[in-house]
């Protein structure tokens, strides 16, 4: 099934303040961002439903002018827990534009139990039912290894449209990317500028790069995802930071002698939680 998605979002984790929701939507909105990352275990799913009215007003918009992309908690695996789960998101924004399994292991569950798959396996299946109901308009997964994504496909009545995974010139994870290439599934970048430590916006091929576009480190690092062909959807609970993110990735394009140098910079190194270890 074809279909489009905006190639720049937001991402919200550990945002929960109504007032930091609102003011960062209402940025993003004003850079013609038009896409939300959300999920039921960051626990503001109902802060941004209710800040959207609002927001779509002043900025002339309707509820199909924008996506809201959500995710199953690892607590609400399985079949009925998925159903009634994703009706509660769903009831926040009349419908889900795209919904994902966001681990693949259940919580309470031993990484190596086999419990994990039978689980995930239920949870695709409430899925399937929930789009073709139209009530989620596409699904997908999070944090799939390529053999957890190779189980699925081979098991699945509707194919994932998106996968969302972490991604970043020091995790590129090309086995996957190999995989969604071959089956036309688009694939989403989360922490796409690393996280905590802030090692990838100073680091010296990055900064270097950004000074001889005369951008910010920052949208080199977004601009070289789009530039793989992914959704970027950066975090950030400060709505200044929307603009340095976002205002100049029109103005110019990576060369291929910048893509050669970021290449070098994979290291396999995850910033977020691995999913290698869930059977």
């Amino acid at each position: 099934m074809k279909f489009t998605l905006p190639f720049i979002g937001i991402g919200t984790f550990q945002m929960k303040s109504k007032a930091d929701i609102y003011n960062v939507i209402d940025e993003a909105f004003k850079n013609g961002i038009r896409l939300i990352d959300t999920a039921q275990c960051y626990k503001n799913e109902k802060a941004i439903s209710e800040c959207l009215p609002d927001l779509l007003k002043a900025h002339h918009l309707n509820r199909k002018d924008i996506y809201i992309v959500s995710k199953v908690s690892p607590n609400n695996q399985g079949y009925e827990k998925t159903l009634e789960s994703t009706k509660e998101s769903i009831a926040y924004f009349d419908y889900i534009d795209v919904m994902l399994i966001h681990w693949p292991g259940a919580a309470k569950t031993l990484p190596g139990d086999a419990k994990n798959l039978s689980l995930r396996t239920e949870t695709w299946r409430a899925l399937e039912e929930l789009f073709k109901c139209s009530s989620v308009k596409h699904i997908g997964v999070s944090n799939y290894t390529e053999s957890h994504l190779e189980e699925l496909i081979k098991s699945c009545r509707v194919k994932p449209h998106v996968v969302q995974n972490e991604y970043h010139p020091r995790f590129t994870e090309p086995s996957v990317r190999r995989v969604c290439n071959e089956h036309g599934i688009m694939f989403m970048a989360y922490s796409p500028l690393g996280r905590g430590d802030q090692d990838l916006l100073n680091n010296s091929t990055i900064t270097s790069i950004a000074r001889k576009h005369g951008v910010p480190p920052s949208q080199v690092l977004i601009k070289w995802s789009l530039q793989q062909g992914c959704i970027c959807i950066p975090k950030t609970s400060r709505r200044e930071r929307i603009t340095s993110n976002f205002s100049n990735l029109a103005s110019f394009e990576l060369s291929d002698d910048d893509l050669s140098e970021i290449a070098n910079l994979n290291d396999n190194h995850k910033y977020c939680w691995d999913p290698r270890v869930i059977q």
